[in-house]
């Protein structure tokens, strides 16, 4: 087969490597979030998650400080759903999506300026900015009032985004200038690319909900590949493409985590056979799973007990003994990152 041709296997090894998933590295927080392309963060617990599997030695307020320094930012740009993303990116994504919504929410009749002009430029709650909103705008209409305020470039402020954080949530308008649209799509894209890559022109567009026309520019002079069948994946210079053998060692994935969401095509990490069991259209939920030689092989849950924290993971298909082991380990010590205060932890198989 030609090298030019990546098969499965080649592709898994390329996403594990370059999703930190073959090996636990030691970076800082804000360096591995960059590396990551964006982690969902809709479901508070799981950014936290996605590094615990990711570095070496990761602590829960290696996160939280970040976010309260702002070297990481809590935003619900890529995909209109929230996602920790580096400060440094924050520009591009923003620009780039900016500029798609803008067209949706005049379409409906919204008044940016005036919605521009009512909103304060220092910390307000959710709430109250929804309010202004409808005021400003002079409609009821929530998805008027969403796409509105996506035109807005805000983050969340801390507690918000953080662990198991529960309450009232608080944004803050984004004061610094953004960078012109297209050059922000096209680094958008090569940030895709180099974070899940080598992607197709449809996996981008899954991802970055980007027009072709505006994914193209990015593309231009990226390395070509084929995948086995025929599709055209383009990659960044010295993007990783170990060998298809490379060892894949277990690993824990949090729900939504963008290793699993990130193409159109998931079957370089998520077997055909469990979409439908892992991601489930019905109520928008996708499940914790775990990884056997880079490859879900099913889910995992934690249960907390007055006793006892236990990690249950339940299998597609039977789990051969040394995998198996190696699972049971990596839970117990997930269980405790988990539930840290639990008076006890326990690991079973469903």
């Amino acid at each position: 087969m030609s090298e030019r041709v990546l098969t499965l296997r080649r592709l898994n090894r390329a996403l594990l490597a370059r999703q930190l998933l073959l090996e636990r590295r030691r970076l800082p927080v804000q360096r591995a979030v960059e590396r990551l392309g964006a982690l969902q963060a809709q479901y508070s617990p799981s950014p936290y998650v996605a590094l615990w599997s990711r570095l070496a030695d990761f602590r829960r307020e290696q996160l939280t400080r970040a976010l309260e320094r702002g070297t990481v930012v809590h935003a619900g740009v890529v995909r209109s759903t929230l996602h920790v993303m580096a400060r440094e990116d924050f520009p591009d994504f923003v620009s780039a999506y900016v500029d798609g919504q803008r067209g949706r929410a005049e379409r409906r009749g919204a008044d940016l300026e005036a919605l521009s002009t009512a909103l304060p430029d220092g910390p307000v709650s959710v709430q109250e900015v929804r309010r202004l909103a409808r005021e400003a705008l002079g409609v009821d209409d929530e998805w008027t009032i969403a796409f509105a305020l996506r035109c807005i470039p805000h983050v969340l402020l801390p507690p918000s985004g953080t662990w198991r954080f529960h309450g009232t949530r608080t944004i803050v308008r984004w004061q610094e200038r953004l960078p012109p649209p297209d050059e922000a799509a096209a680094r958008v894209v090569r940030r895709c690319v180099a974070a899940f890559g080598p992607m197709s022109r449809r996996d981008v567009e899954h991802f970055t909900v980007l027009r072709l026309g505006r994914i193209d520019p990015g593309l231009a002079g990226l390395r070509r590949f084929e995948a086995e069948d025929g599709r055209v994946l383009f990659d960044v210079p010295r993007g990783p493409l170990p060998p298809e053998d490379a060892p894949a060692p277990v690993r824990f994935l949090p729900p939504y985590d963008s290793a699993i969401l990130a193409h159109h095509d998931r079957t370089r990490i998520l077997p055909a056979a469990y979409h439908e069991t892992v991601i489930r259209k019905k109520n928008a939920t996708t499940l914790a799973t775990f990884l056997v030689d880079g490859f879900v092989a099913g889910s995992w849950r934690v249960e907390r007990a007055r006793s006892r924290a236990t990690l249950v993971l339940s299998p597609f298909e039977p789990i051969p003994r040394s995998p198996r082991v190696d699972l049971a380990n990596e839970a117990e010590q997930l269980v405790r990152f988990y539930e840290p205060d639990a008076p006890a932890f326990a690991t079973r198989f469903a």
